[in-house]
């Protein structure tokens, strides 16, 4: 009986903390208090565009081609890359005359382009000559770095299965069970690059096991668009496939032949990759940003500085402080987006991050993850036109403790574009969850968003005194 009781008070006394009492009794007995919930949405968000034109894009996915969109502006990007080599090379029943043939492999997945499908491109791949520097950035100077007759292949291309140096592939993805269509640009490439693999593997196979050695005998390629503009296309993946011929001997005892192909190299986050990103706005986006207007522009073109008013938030804090027990709830902040109508279906960010200012650099320079307490993100909402990141209350109540005492730029944020990399998984009730695992400045396609005025609410829990 005794338990009960207890149970009973406990239960009462959460009741009368959390709502609201008529009475007032005299005392400043916790009990005798009335509860409430403060919404607050009176801050004032200020936004400023700011120009991206260079950022690391640390990333295996590649960008090529170029456009030219009235609304949008001029944006070419091409590509420099080392490779990750394969270790292990298949010497039985292969000799050296058995190399075949070697191709650059170009995946697109299907649908992964902003401009015409149709329109003939033409990519043409280069042997670099030296090592490519780290750290490096969006608006890398590839002249240094290959020679023009260093040739080492061409290939036009289109988006249609119409041409058919771009075939339509599919396989299946192993994240997520599905499987993937794509197309597949296939650049041939000297056979003499198989050949000196093949050597190299069996003189000196040390050196295809460390990407540092390796790139002293194979600096890497840089491939670019030679002819052609009107698209710009995603490359998920690079690869350098050797085709050699296999000998072998057929149960019956009699030889026999086989037609075999290896990935003797690919991309790898090991190995230093980048995308030579050059973006000129148009008319319009430029007098948006000259005017001070936000404006976010990707890749490498704008992002937009946001003043948060933590300090205002703090100043509510404590002047419901004076009155009574006061708990912050909540933290929200709101940006509505003006998508820019233009001819290409470019459209705002599928994903953006809210940064500390003085995190910004470091959060992509060391793969970070957004943390929710210095660094957010959230998805665009096509419905309501809106980005709204929901948990900021966990750095608010960071600088309320103290943390970031006497540190400058504490209401300096960030909104970003950005790509997100997921991968799928299933509960054992079949349930699809999708867990985050990188994530980099926006460039997997252009895109881009006129920014409205932002709006913060912030929600306060409030145990008024007794009079």
């Amino acid at each position: 009986m005794l338990k009960l009781i207890n149970w009973v008070v406990a239960t009462l006394a959460v009741l009368i903390v959390a709502t609201a009492c008529d009475e007032n009794n005299v005392g400043t007995s916790i009990l005798d208090t009335e509860a409430s919930v403060v919404v607050d949405s009176t801050f004032t968000v200020v936004c400023s565009p700011e120009i991206n034109n260079k950022m690391t894009p640390r990333s295996l996915t590649h960008l090529l081609g170029a456009i030219n969109v009235k609304e949008y502006g001029t944006l070419e990007s091409d590509f420099v890359t080392e490779f990750m080599p394969s270790s292990e090379i298949d010497t039985v029943g292969v000799g050296l005359n058995d190399i075949d043939s070697v191709r650059l492999l170009l995946k697109v997945p299907m649908g992964q382009y902003v401009g015409d499908s149709i329109v003939p491109m033409k990519v043409d791949v280069f042997k670099l000559h030296k090592s490519l520097p780290f750290p490096i950035y969006s608006d890398f100077d590839t002249k240094d770095y290959y020679y023009k007759s260093d040739l080492l292949g061409s290939r036009s291309y289109s988006m249609t299965s119409v041409n058919q140096d771009s075939i339509l592939l599919a396989e299946r993805n192993s994240s997520t069970g599905n499987t993937d269509t794509y197309y597949q640009i296939a650049v041939s490439m000297p056979k003499s690059i198989g050949t000196g693999l093949y050597n190299l593997y069996t003189t000196n196979p040390s050196v295809l096991r460390d990407p540092e050695s390796f790139k002293q005998y194979f600096p890497g390629i840089y491939a670019t668009t030679s002819y052609g503009n009107g698209r710009v296309t995603k490359i998920s993946s690079t690869m350098m496939r050797v085709y050699y011929r296999k000998h072998g001997t057929k149960d019956n005892g009699s030889d026999t032949i086989y037609e075999r192909s290896a990935n003797y190299l690919g991309t790898a986050p090991e190995v230093v990759t980048n995308n030579n990103i050059r973006y000129t706005p148009s008319a319009e986006i430029k007098a948006m940003a000259d005017a001070g207007e936000p404006v976010v522009v990707s890749p490498a073109g704008y992002n937009v500085k946001i003043d948060m008013p933590v300090n205002d938030i703090l100043n509510r804090f404590t002047k419901l402080e004076t009155e009574g027990q006061i708990v912050l709830n909540t933290v929200t902040l709101t940006v509505p987006v003006t998508e820019i109508a233009n001819s290409a279906g470019i459209a705002p960010p599928q994903y953006m991050l809210l940064v500390k200012a003085s995190e910004k650099d470091k959060f992509f320079a060391n793969s970070t993850l957004p943390d929710n307490k210095t660094s957010f993100y959230t998805e665009y909402n096509k419905t309501t036109k809106t980005y709204s990141f929901t948990g900021l209350r966990p750095y608010v109540k960071s600088v309320l403790d103290g943390e970031f005492a006497g540190e400058d730029g504490i209401e300096d944020f960030y909104l970003i574009p950005v790509d997100a990399t997921f991968i799928q998984s299933r509960d054992y009730l079949g349930n699809i969850k999708k867990t985050l695992t990188d994530m980099i400045p926006q460039l997997s396609t252009p895109a881009m968003a006129k920014i409205g005025k932002p709006k913060i609410v912030a929600t306060f829990s409030k145990k008024n005194y007794s009079k």
